[in-house]
């Protein structure tokens, strides 16, 4: 019971936080991604380094900074292309890194996990910038962090009715080797729930223009790219030998345990509102 008071709490504290940050202001959202990356890369550092893993932190850091402010400028449109360029140097210069450690199976592993977190860490949350900036046909001028929002509130459905639903009536492992605890009855309960959900959406935010299939396609990107998400992070914390990122969240863990479904979803949920808008 305490537990899930402690879980509920967290819960309530960490929604109104993203709501508030999100409907608020951009340069109030930029700044809380820009925590939740810092938070995010330090988490995975600190996985690897109790597994003996050891990369080159100063340039570990900047780095990967550097390109979530890169991918950010290209939500502002501004160049793309140049930044695009200036981030493929920057992912190229921790080869010049691996030239100077002695170990070059190690070398080459850490190469592996710092492309690794670029690509798992750092894009998905510079992404996520750009929903705010989206306009087009269905999407008014200035209205486009609703759009972020109804994504995380997507998100947040699918997590809760399948933690729900798994807790109720969960008996067959959905993919037991890498998530043990994950069920089928919980897998299809939270998505079939959220996307139930997902069919008032065009009464719950009428000035975002979609039809109520356009809305079904969008949730059902997220909840299906949201549980590969969560199976991704599941893989990651089982081969680092794990439970949790970190302890950031009472009752849910780090933050990439609480942004797993998220950060995968994000970028595959752009590109479907790119086609629409």
């Amino acid at each position: 019971m305490k537990k899930l008071l402690t879980r509920g709490l967290t819960g309530a504290i960490f929604v109104a936080v993203m709501v508030f940050s999100i409907l608020w202001s951009r340069t109030l959202l930029f700044n809380l991604l820009l925590v939740v990356t810092c938070i995010g890369l330090y988490e995975f550092n600190s996985v690897l380094q109790e597994n003996g893993i050891r990369l080159p932190a100063a340039l570990f850091y900047i780095i990967t900074l550097t390109a979530y402010f890169l991918v950010y400028m290209g939500s502002l449109q501004l160049p793309v292309n140049s930044y695009m360029f200036v981030i493929v140097c920057l992912m190229l210069l921790f080869f010049v890194a691996a030239l100077f450690q002695k170990e070059e199976d190690e070398a080459f592993r850490n190469l592996g996990y710092i492309f690794i977190s670029v690509w798992w860490i750092v894009f998905p949350f510079a992404l996520m910038n750009f929903f705010p900036f989206m306009a087009g046909k269905s999407v008014a001028v200035g209205a486009g962090q609703w759009l972020l929002l109804v994504f995380f509130i997507t998100i947040w459905a699918n997590d809760t009715f399948a933690y729900l639903t798994g807790s109720l009536i969960g008996k067959h492992p959905f993919f037991e080797r890498i998530s043990p605890k994950k069920t089928w009855e919980g897998t299809l309960g939270g998505g079939i729930l959220a996307l139930l959900l997902s069919l008032f959406y065009t009464r719950l935010f009428p000035f975002l223009s979609f039809s109520m299939l356009q809305w079904l396609g969008f949730a059902l990107i997220v909840v299906v790219m949201g549980t590969i998400g969560d199976l991704v992070e599941s893989f990651f914390k089982r081969r680092m030998h794990v439970k949790d990122s970190g302890t950031l969240l009472p009752g849910h863990g780090g933050i990439l345990d609480r942004f797993d479904s998220a950060m995968f979803a994000a970028p595959f949920v752009l590109l479907y509102l790119q086609l629409i808008c």
